[in-house]
């Protein structure tokens, strides 16, 4: 028998398909595929099938679709005893089918059997190996199980696959002077993925080898305004290079090359990749974290000798939690440990099937890394406790499959974005804490620094079991210091590198993303309103304005044209509102991360709002119409000579903010 995944489920016996049934039992099919002969056990088998909510009747109705499809598969062994193919054991259901006999398996080796021709520069039986792969796609992958969580990873890794090798395709009929079906394919793989900076590059390279300049430097245009609009990002250096490219006629860039690329690496981020792909260090130096390094440590140690270790870094966005946390893995990585990652994500109701996607991610990292392996030893499951609303005793069974999930060495779970799951999977992870002892296990969260009263409970719920509970604060002006050297390393300094630091910890705020994108940006070394304003960091802050009330948006423009420092009693006069009201709007401000309260820049030494990060200040003023900055000028130049004389008239020396 064939068993045909990518597209419609099909099961071919001498030629001829095989009826297999109604779609659960297509899907109870696939599921079993998946594991690649691995027993399933019922229970795994319901929860998955019905999305974590099975019927009463669902471990009935999961032995009735066994019994067909082993009348289908296996005509001449009826009798489970007698089964070769869909096996019963006392543990589950397993599916033994031999590699070559699902198209899956096929699909990759033909494209290692074309990236090993490559390697040969036997390009034009490579493309005819990709041919011959593409081929055996006949529509989605795992079509029969589109939508449901179990086939989403496997679905996601196929298609991520396919997407490079495409890209592989066209650049060999590039190279081979086959112009027009180059473009044509091009064409196919930016409308699939308009995101994808790789498939715009070979677009471009493709029009210019097709004698139209003109039109590759309007996809540039058309490339650089979706990244800006979705994103926020300006085109990668890839793009750019190719950009110049056809403006100079480059041929050194122009001309098709292969790139050296294995095609059936793990398409996941580095970040993301277990043990099997340990995650890969990064060039960026970590500055300023050595003690919440230090501290997260001890999860590895106490993983390390048996016992199970809770950590969570929370912090703002941007401030480097997801950075810290690929630095510990990288860490538990070298010291033997299986690293398994998720990311949650906002659920429209916490009972769909994105709920527990995190419980995926994570078990389908373990079962990469360990297929074989069997309950961690030491592990220690405590029963008893409350069953998860609506998932009767779904918080055990899950506890337990991690447990069985883990290797035998130690392990690091991380989950990013807490502040992000669902209720239903808060839960599960306050269970875990509370029922997983003794295994050798560390599990690492990130969340962000204002939880919702959810994420609260549990980590309160956590704290009871010792949590390492680490908060990132944004750099120092000595750690900004220390990055501006690096970044200037081949530069040479010129000017004032203190002062230098000291402007950029000031517009930056501290936080290490709008610093790195300061850094970027071209004219770096200018400070002060001058200072050019990366557009992702613009696009960010942009995002804050408009979360914000209209009457609080008019009270920052009001306060930007007076200055980098909010002067309460001078807005409130601009904008003919009492103090109080200022003082709650800017209040309001320090809550949308757009204000900060700060010492004050007098001799006094008086607290003061301040713009934190500071650029918030030049994207609120960038964003005036001619009319309305005019208007509030005006108005803050009626204001200040107002004061002038006041101050004249009372002999005081400065006008200071009061509260």
């Amino acid at each position: 028998m064939k068993f045909f995944c990518l597209g419609p489920l099909e099961v071919r016996r001498a030629g001829t398909v095989l009826e297999i049934g109604p779609p659960k039992r297509r899907a109870l099919l696939l599921r079993l595929l998946l594991e690649n002969g691995r027993t399933v056990p019922v229970s795994r088998l319901c929860e998955d099938l019905w999305e974590g909510r099975p019927p009463a009747g669902a471990v009935s109705s999961v032995h009735a679709h066994i019994s067909r499809l082993r009348t289908v598969l296996e005509p001449g062994r009826a009798r489970q005893e007698q089964a070769k193919v869909l096996l019963s054991l006392s543990t589950g259901y397993a599916l033994r089918v031999p590699p070559e006999d699902r198209d899956t398996v096929l699909f990759e080796r033909a494209l290692e059997r074309a990236h090993i021709l490559i390697s040969r520069r036997r390009f034009a039986q490579a493309r005819h190996q990709l041919e011959h792969a593409m081929g055996m796609w006949r529509g989605v992958p795992l079509a029969d199980a589109r939508g449901q969580h179990f086939a989403e990873r496997e679905a996601m890794r196929l298609e991520q696959l396919k997407l490079p090798a495409d890209e592989l395709h066209t650049t060999l009929l590039l190279q081979e002077g086959q112009v027009a079906q180059a473009v044509i394919g091009a064409e196919q793989l930016v409308e699939r993925d308009p995101l994808r900076e790789a498939s715009w590059v070979l677009l471009m390279r493709a029009l210019y080898s097709a004698g139209r300049p003109a039109e590759a430097l309007r996809r540039y245009e058309r490339v650089r305004t979706l990244l800006a609009r979705d994103l926020g990002l300006d085109p990668g250096p890839a793009l750019r290079e190719m950009q110049l490219a056809v403006l100079r006629h480059d041929m050194s860039l122009l001309r098709a090359t292969v790139p050296p690329v294995s095609l059936t690496t793990d398409p996941r981020p580095a970040r993301h990749q277990p043990r099997a792909g340990r995650p890969a260090g990064t060039t960026r130096p970590l500055l300023g974290r050595d003690e919440e390094i230090t501290r997260l440590g001890r999860l590895l140690d106490a993983a390390a000798s048996g016992c199970t270790a809770w950590g969570v870094i929370s912090g703002e966005p941007g401030v480097g939690k997801t950075r810290l946390t690929q630095e510990l893995a990288v860490q538990a990585a070298k010291a033997g440990f299986v690293v398994a990652w998720a990311r949650c994500s906002k659920a429209a109701d916490a009972e769909a099937v994105t709920a527990l996607a995190p419980v995926n991610q994570l078990l389908r990292d373990l079962r990469r890394a360990a297929p074989e392996t069997g309950p961690a030893a030491g592990g220690r499951l405590h029963q008893g406790d409350a069953p998860l609303p609506g998932h009767a005793g779904l918080p055990s069974v899950l506890a337990q499959e991690l447990l069985s999930a883990l290797a035998e060495g130690p392990t690091l779970c991380v989950v990013e974005d807490v502040h992000l799951a669902s209720p239903v999977f808060r839960h599960l992870l306050a269970h875990w804490a509370d029922t997983l002892h003794d295994a050798p296990l560390a599990v690492l969260c990130t969340v962000s620094d204002d939880p919702d009263p959810g994420v609260e409970a549990l980590l309160a719920a956590l704290a009871r079991h010792g949590t390492e509970r680490v908060h990132l604060a944004p750099l120092t002006v000595g750690s900004v210091r220390q990055l501006l050297r690096i970044h200037r390393r081949d530069k040479p300094a010129d000017g004032d590198a203190a002062g230098e630091a000291h402007q950029l910890h000031r517009l930056s705020g501290g936080n290490p993303f709008f610093l790195t994108q300061l850094l970027k940006a071209p004219g770096a070394g200018q400070v002060g309103t001058a200072a050019p304003i990366p557009s992702s960091a613009a696009s960010v802050l942009r995002v804050r304005l408009a979360a914000v009330d209209p009457a609080v948006r008019a009270m920052l423009e009001s306060a930007a044209v007076l200055g980098d420092v909010l002067e309460p009693d001078l807005v409130a006069r601009m904008c003919g509102l009492p103090l109080g009201v200022v003082l709650e709007m800017a209040d309001h401000a320090v809550a949308a991360r757009l204000l900060v309260w700060q010492k004050g820049p007098y001799a006094q030494g008086t607290d003061v709002y301040g713009f934190s990060p500071g650029m918030v200040r030049q994207v609120i003023l960038a964003g005036l119409t001619p009319s309305r900055r005019h208007a509030l000028h005006h108005a803050a130049a009626r204001v200040m000579e107002g004061s002038q004389s006041q101050n004249r008239g009372e002999g005081t020396a400065h006008a200071v903010t009061s509260r």
